[in-house]
């Protein structure tokens, strides 16, 4: 990059050696990595390494298994487990919301085709006097209702009740019966000996 003095940069010349080199590189690497050979080595040295560090990567998940487990603490297998357990029960909860809405669209049905037929057809009187006495009656007066009563315990004898007197009241009120010979001379006689008390 020249200056507007007409000096020039001293760096120019390493920044097109560098863009060259990267040019270079970079169609080398990339006819290297499209080839067929580096392919087949790459995939030679991968199972290698696969199969070398496989006996260490199966006690490592050992030691990691117990460690957890003596921590009380879950591994991935439990994680696993947990996630399609999870999986099952929102398929299964899906499926009885498909379920639950059938239902409600055939209930929904059925009471507006039984609502309709209600409007349309009268009813006679003593049918309708009938059913309004059982619409009446709570769900449980007729759960009552339609059990099977239980035998009533046998009636104990009833006790004659005792003689009553009658009140102040009552024998004040009752007409008096004429006196015996017998009855007249001791009423008189008593009240003979009260005034000579008094």
């Amino acid at each position: 990059m020249s200056n507007p003095q007409g000096k020039t940069d001293p760096l120019e010349q390493w920044r097109e050696l560098r863009d060259t080199y990267m040019d270079i590189w970079a169609k080398a690497s990339g006819e290297a990595v499209n080839s067929d050979s580096y392919a087949q080595a790459s995939g030679a040295m991968l199972e290698a390494f696969l199969t070398t560090s496989s006996p260490y990567r199966d006690a490592q998940k050992k030691a990691m298994v117990s460690a957890l487990e003596q921590y009380n603490m879950p591994s991935r297998d439990d994680y696993v487990r947990l996630a399609e357990r999870m999986g099952n029960m929102e398929l299964l909860l899906d499926d009885m919301d498909a379920k639950l809405r059938q239902v409600y669209q055939l209930v929904s049905r059925v009471s507006v085709q039984t609502a309709n037929v209600a409007h349309m057809t009268p009813r006679p009187v003593a049918l309708a006097a009938e059913t309004s006495a059982t619409e009446e009656l709570p769900a449980a007066s007729k759960f009552v209702a339609s059990e099977p009563k239980e035998p009533e315990p046998p009636a104990q004898p009833k006790l004659a009740a005792p003689p009553q007197r009658p009140t102040v009241a009552e024998q004040a009120a009752a007409p008096q019966r004429a006196p015996k010979n017998g009855q007249a001379t001791k009423s008189k006689a008593r009240t003979k000996t009260t005034k000579k008390e008094v």
